[in-house]
């Protein structure tokens, strides 16, 4: 059960903070959201910046774990991985829609050595990104380019859906993925 209410907790949180910012949202107004005293939560989370940190973990974890998967399987060509990769990283970027924006918004309100915790995983997404890429380089795709460029070019696409995506729009995250497969690798 504790588990369950700490994954309240945190996705209570990430809406909070999405729209106030670390400064704007105290644990009062989380623990009024959840239906809890303020003081429960310090059995969860020991501070608000702890628990700004675990919201922002909650999702570049998924994603970091999910990359891995991509990668480790050696039954996928490259060119399925990138695709794989791309629907991943839009799925995931919009199922944490709101963590995003507490990125965005709220960061620079840890500690600098929670900034680096955090960041760390952020860099290790990257590289397991560029990866892929790298492999795709092998298969005689984006030639004559810099793999660290490209694999910021992509990442940079994917990333500024959070821009302008709408669900319930004209396409599903899923087809948006093709589309940018499709630009990235064309068909």
């Amino acid at each position: 059960m504790k588990g369950n209410k700490r994954e309240k907790i945190l996705l209570t949180a990430a809406k909070l903070l999405s729209r106030k910012g670390a400064d704007g949202t105290s644990f009062q107004m989380i623990a009024d959201k959840v239906g809890l005293h303020k003081s429960t939560l310090f059995h969860y989370f020991k501070n608000k910046e702890e628990l700004v940190l675990r919201v922002l973990q909650k999702s570049v974890d998924e994603v970091n774990n999910d990359l891995e998967a991509i990668i480790a399987n050696s039954e996928l060509e490259p060119e399925r991985k990138l695709e794989k990769a791309i629907d991943n990283h839009l799925s995931l970027l919009v199922k944490y829609f709101d963590n995003v924006k507490v990125y965005l918004s709220s960061l620079t309100s840890l500690s600098k050595k929670n900034q680096a915790i955090y960041l760390k995983k952020r860099k290790k997404y990257e590289k397991d990104f560029e990866k892929i890429i790298r492999e795709m380089k092998g298969k005689g795709y984006f030639n004559g380019l810099d793999t660290r460029i490209v694999t910021f070019g992509v990442l940079g696409m994917l990333n500024w859906v959070t821009k302008w995506y709408k669900k319930g729009g004209l396409l599903t995250i899923s087809e948006v993925a093709k589309v940018f497969y499709r630009m990235t690798v064309k068909k």
